[in-house]
């Protein structure tokens, strides 16, 4: 990669425009023309540094629930364990993790479904005897975003917490339909809203002014391109799980929702055998790099009970598939 391919990469995470096409409004703001924008942007995917381009939903606002799950699973059975869980179409991210608890996966399906059922069943299945169950207290900030440019992004990241403040209206409606064609990948063209449109008998500019609104009311995040993180030179991540004292929950919650290297803040149930409460996922070009941002956190928030739980192997990472036929 080179500088402009960076400064390209932080322009899809932060600022994708929202037009018929944006990969050309995109080249007038950077030294390129549309012809190369949407060529580097095609080599970027080629060579799985981009993950996938579009519309992130906000599953909660859309009628679904996402729990955090984590199995304590034999070391020689983790493999298979892992292949069977990750052949479940409601689970989005699995991986293996350092700790006794060795296997951490999402699963994330409709709010009429029991999801706990959904946990238990699996760890039936799999013959697991010890398990996590842990939904979302409060967030503090989801937002998988990595600093490609140096600095050189042509706008501020938002505020942490922002982009889910919101509460979708008690009137707006999910359209289905909208939702199931919109999630998939963007296309690489001058035109990539075409297709959708002509599948939901609609105009690319009310396609636009659709996710307009729904940015609008929050059930959109944000449109932006995801990045493989070891491609794009981020290898090492680290969840990190947190023991705070009631009164420091929202003042770590807070700090390592303003720390670009932290994707990912929540606070989630504690219990007796696992007391941590706030959990953040660090990313690095080093160890030693994520390490020192826990220990800044550390330093900042004071809290000092903590526990590293190092990503050793990704067995599944992919988007929730909405509404399936």
């Amino acid at each position: 990669m080179d500088s402009l391919d960076r400064v390209l990469l932080d322009c899809l995470q932060y600022d994708f425009p929202l037009t018929t096409q944006p990969y050309a409004t995109m080249a007038r703001r950077l030294p390129l023309g549309p012809r190369e924008t949407i060529g580097r942007i095609t080599r970027l995917k080629t060579m799985n540094i981009i993950r996938q381009i579009g519309p992130i939903f906000d599953s909660s606002k859309i009628g679904y629930r996402s729990v955090l799950a984590a199995f304590k699973v034999p070391p020689g059975r983790l493999d298979a364990v892992a292949q069977a869980v990750s052949g479940n179409p409601a689970v989005t991210h699995n991986y293996a993790r350092s700790g006794d608890y060795n296997l951490w996966f999402t699963v994330t399906q409709p709010e009429s479904r029991d999801i706990l059922e959904t946990v238990d069943r699996m760890a039936k299945d799999a013959a697991v005897n010890d398990r996590l169950f842990l939904p979302t207290v409060r967030n503090f900030k989801i937002g998988f975003r990595l600093e490609m440019g140096k600095g050189e992004r042509t706008s501020p990241a938002e505020q942490p917490g922002k982009e889910h403040s919101k509460r979708l209206p008690a009137n707006f409606a999910i359209n289905k339909a909208f939702v199931r064609e919109l999630q998939k990948d963007l296309p690489v063209s001058q035109r990539p809203y075409r297709s959708a449109a002509r599948k939901l008998g609609l105009t690319e500019g009310r396609v636009v002014a659709e996710l307009g609104r729904y940015l609008e009311a929050g059930a959109i995040r944000r449109i932006a391109a995801v990045l493989k993180p070891v491609n794009a030179g981020y290898p090492v991540n680290i969840l990190t799980v947190w023991n705070p004292a009631k009164e420091h929950k929202e003042i770590l919650g807070l700090a390592a929702a303003e720390r670009n290297q932290v994707s990912h803040c929540y606070e989630r149930p504690a219990c007796k055998d696992w007391p941590y409460s706030i959990y953040t996922m660090i990313h690095g070009k080093s160890l030693e790099e994520c390490r020192g941002i826990i220990r800044s956190l550390s330093g900042e928030s004071g809290v000092s009970r903590y526990k590293e739980l190092t990503t050793i192997k990704e067995y599944k990472k992919s988007r929730v598939e909405y509404f399936p036929l």
